[in-house]
């Protein structure tokens, strides 16, 4: 048992450094994350070898080596059953790749390790005070990154990674990404964090609080608020949207905050917007969307839209029509658009869901999609079953933000880099480990 307690613990500092050293650092942030996965087998180890004589003293071969795999398996949740099609859907297409090495090395080098590292979360995260040691990590890192936006917004570089502030065609464009490769990275980065700090904030109010926690949950809004108006990304203002509609429609008593940030975003992130930009939220002509016919054309609409992005989801339709079922394989999206050399072309599809059904195919992207509405179902059923206002208030803003996350990703390629997507699995671990606090939650 003294191992399994020391293999707890190195696991959640673990994963504490991981959400610490995310905007920072990709080489820390996969040790830390593989540190992790590694103590979750070592600790997995040890119970099937302590309870080997008993558990295989009566079983054939066939059963000795079902009771070896079941020993890995994590605590029961209620992911179970979409994760496991999942990993099935996302391995045939590996099988099936039209570049077998590529999808290979992605498969264990980048989706197991995610996989791995959300059983690491739940299987060790069992009590508040870890919970609390988390956001703590998370929320410390989180306004490291946010002051080095701030800085890189004042001065034209971020103090952390000396990141100059991002330019188009050359000319700075006045959009902050602090220590993420683009702005738009940055923007969605904050949606997360933005979402627990609307909640926890409201709830340090509400049971009447000390009026310094107070005080900091509010200055720390402000300056999230600051920074994701400064990334000018309109993937991320969109998915900013989704979480002021989704903390309303878990809490109407939350309708005051939320119209207020919503009034933020009319009377400030949106006239900046165009005086910066040069360009509305839904369109790229700041002269407003021109639309040839008298009827509302929603094609003209997305073609003036987007920054180009009708045109990269059409690429990727035709990759998906291609090999629809299983995909042309993980990882192999930008290899098969380079096949035909097109100097308009950009080797991502700006839509993950796009891009996912196109190399894990429509049977992988319906089983992603399975899997994120079970999570967010059994999120929201869980809100009416947890009683304490802090643990109600982390959930629903790991529901919202996770919401915001998943609306820009429908423009963006979140899932397809290391720190988001590794950031969105966190997230996976962290609702679900907060569900499992409630003893009347049902977690299967």
């Amino acid at each position: 048992m003294a191992i399994e307690v020391f293999c707890d613990q190195v696991i959640v500092y673990s994963l504490c450094a991981s959400i610490f050293v995310l905007p920072a650092s990709i080489a820390l942030l996969n040790s830390f994350a593989v540190l992790a996965v590694f103590f979750f087998f070592l600790k997995k180890i040890n119970r099937i070898i302590a309870d080997w004589p008993v558990k295989s003293a009566h079983l054939n071969l066939l059963g000795r080596v079902y009771s070896v795999w079941k020993g890995f398996a994590p605590p029961v949740n209620f992911l179970d059953r979409p994760l496991k099609f999942l990993v099935l859907a996302v391995f045939i297409s590996v099988v099936f790749s039209q570049y077998p090495s590529l999808s290979f090395t992605a498969f264990i080098g980048k989706f197991l390790k995610c996989v791995f590292m959300y059983f690491s979360f739940i299987e060790s995260f069992k009590e508040e005070k870890q919970i609390r040691l988390f956001l703590f990590f998370f929320f410390a890192s989180a306004f490291i990154t946010v002051m080095s936006g701030l800085w890189q917004h004042y001065t034209g570089k971020d103090f952390l990674k000396g990141h100059i502030i991002s330019g188009e065609n050359f000319v700075p464009s006045g959009r902050i990404n602090s220590t993420f490769f683009g702005a738009n990275g940055f923007g969605v980065y904050l949606l997360p964090v933005f979402g627990l700090a609307i909640h926890l904030l409201y709830a340090a109010i509400r049971r009447h609080g000390s009026l310094v926690l107070v005080g900091v949950l509010a200055f720390f809004l402000v300056l999230l608020l600051a920074c994701l108006c400064w990334t000018y990304s309109r993937s991320s203002w969109i998915g900013y949207l989704s979480i002021i509609f989704i903390t309303i429609l878990m809490d109407r008593r939350k309708a005051l905050i939320a119209g207020a940030l919503l009034l933020v975003f009319i009377f400030i992130f949106l006239p900046s917007l165009n005086n910066v930009r040069h360009l509305y939220l839904i369109n790229d002509n700041n002269k407003g969307v021109q639309v040839k016919n008298s009827f509302l054309n929603v094609k003209s609409i997305l073609e003036q839209g987007g920054s180009g992005r009708f045109n990269f989801w059409k690429k990727a339709v035709l990759i998906i029509r291609s090999s629809p079922i299983w995909g042309t394989g993980l990882n192999t999206y930008t290899r098969v658009l380079k096949r035909k050399i097109d100097p308009e072309t950009w080797w991502y599809a700006h839509n993950c869901y796009l891009q996912m059904a196109a190399e894990i195919g429509i049977v992988g992207l319906a089983c992603f999609l399975w899997m994120l509405f079970v999570l967010l179902r059994h999120g929201l059923s869980c809100c009416n079953q947890i009683k304490d206002l802090w643990t109600l208030s982390i959930l629903q803003g790991c529901i919202s933000g996770l919401c915001g996350f998943m609306v820009q990703s429908f423009f963006d390629n979140t899932f397809f880099t290391v720190q988001l997507s590794m950031l969105m699995w966190m997230i996976f671990g962290l609702m679900v480990a907060v569900t499992r606090l409630n003893p009347m939650v049902r977690h299967e």
